[in-house]
């Protein structure tokens, strides 16, 4: 039996709760991601998510986000999930820390764009 298509809500919410982990992990620190393994292995999958969820998306929408590397989003998941053998983990690392939070902003605002909100949602940083 076939999955169901997921809708445009159900991937926003999908990459929401991807960088949401991002943040869980950064939180944790380095010196635990580099000390612990399952952290490790958890960011491979929290990295390679956005890039899956990024190919289901309408391409009208990623070509009028270019302040996002789609190209290297996309990237990262066919790294995690073909050559995981010779993943880089402190890219990986810098990926969580410092790119995911530009993609959780997108993501907010288009979150926020869906629920007809005229206002930007705070930063999460920021909170």
């Amino acid at each position: 039996m076939m999955a169901a298509r997921r809708d445009f809500d159900d991937l926003l919410e999908d990459l929401a709760e991807a960088v949401d982990a991002a943040a869980e992990l950064v939180a944790l620190g380095q010196d635990r991601w580099r000390a612990e393994r399952p952290l490790r292995l958890a960011g491979e999958a929290v990295v390679g998510r956005p890039g899956d969820i990024a190919t289901k998306l309408p391409s009208d929408l990623v070509a009028g986000t270019s302040e996002l590397p789609w190209a290297e989003i996309k990237g990262m998941r066919i790294i995690v999930d073909h050559a995981y053998h010779g993943i880089d983990y402190e890219r990986v690392w810098r990926t969580l820390r410092d790119d995911v939070p530009e993609l959780s902003r997108v993501v907010q605002r288009w979150i926020a764009v869906q629920r007809g909100s005229e206002i930007e949602p705070p930063d999460r940083d920021r909170e």
